[in-house]
């Protein structure tokens, strides 16, 4: 079985595990938008806290955090810019390390919002097509 196979098979099952579309899809936000942190590290700890506070499910944060790793080591350098551009010059390797993060979080929000709505609606209609609830 192939891995879109086994992919949509996952997504079947977490489907019918009467989890709700909107806690399925925040927990899928969330691992686009916490994967993508620039801190090295950083965003497995923050999808284990998320998880844990926001009572979300756990196996589909941890597997969008970890297919979005390729993503956030190419965008490590573009939140570095952004993050000097922004913020000034930063100054040794704590400054480029705030300056990275915080344009990071100046990203998280808007993108988190809108994976969420795409991926409530992509399981909504998942959910109405297949017949799965």
């Amino acid at each position: 079985m192939n891995f879109r196979a086994r992919s949509k098979e996952r997504l079947r099952h977490w489907l019918r595990e009467e989890i709700s579309v909107e806690r399925l899809a925040l927990s899928i936000a969330l691992g686009v938008v916490l994967g993508i942190c620039p801190l090295l590290g950083l965003p497995t700890v923050l999808c284990v806290v998320a998880s844990v506070a926001l009572r979300l499910h756990f196996p589909a944060l941890q597997l969008i955090n970890y297919l979005m790793y390729p993503v956030q080591l190419l965008l490590v350098w573009p939140f570095a810019r952004a993050g000097s551009l922004l913020f000034g010059s930063a100054h040794g390797f704590w400054g480029l390390t705030l300056n990275t993060t915080l344009a990071w979080v100046m990203f998280a929000a808007p993108a988190g919002v809108v994976a969420y709505v795409a991926a409530r609606r992509l399981l909504a209609r998942h959910r109405r097509h297949c017949g799965a609830a």
